[in-house]
């Protein structure tokens, strides 16, 4: 099944254009490597992905470096955990790359959390307890299922 569902989203993307010659693949910002792997997965060799961290980095601590304001400027789109794992660098990112395309709120930015339910939302916001997410738990990639959730979400999006 999922080999025919990856058939269907290729055959949709090539039929749409979107994807159809060098000039035209897609630039796609990841901010951690399970995102990337995703897109690899999905677009193939029809785009061209940069990840913002690697698999030994703290996802919540990042420095918005020059590097990775220059890939968020020529971005298409943005592929992000989001319920506020990156919100220590990701917001200076966007902002510093003054690219419309992949801001908050557009197309061009898709936040995984999205489109999961999160689990483990705080009763109290309290520093004192450590690292408290309000929104939930954002490491969302430790159930599979979610995995499926958001390839779905990220596939209707490259269309």
């Amino acid at each position: 099944m999922y080999q025919k569902w990856m058939a269907g989203l290729t055959g949709m993307l090539l039929l749409c254009g979107v994807l159809t010659n060098a000039q035209a693949t897609l630039r796609i910002f990841s901010c951690e490597p399970e995102w990337g792997a995703l897109v690899r997965e999905l677009t193939g060799d029809q785009a061209s992905v940069y990840t913002a961290t690697t698999a030994h980095q703290d996802a919540h601590h990042i420095q918005a470096r020059p590097s990775l304001i220059a890939q968020a400027r020529r971005a298409d789109l943005v592929v992000c955990t989001g319920a506020g794992l990156e919100v220590g660098w990701l917001p200076l990112v966007l902002r510093r790359a003054g690219n419309p395309r992949i801001q908050v709120g557009t197309q061009g930015y898709l936040a995984a959390t999205d489109y999961v339910t999160l689990l483990e939302k705080p009763q109290r916001l309290d520093r004192a307890d450590g690292d408290v997410h309000a929104e939930g738990n954002p490491h969302i990639q430790l159930d599979p299922r979610n995995i499926q959730r958001v390839a779905d979400a990220l596939g209707q999006r490259l269309v």
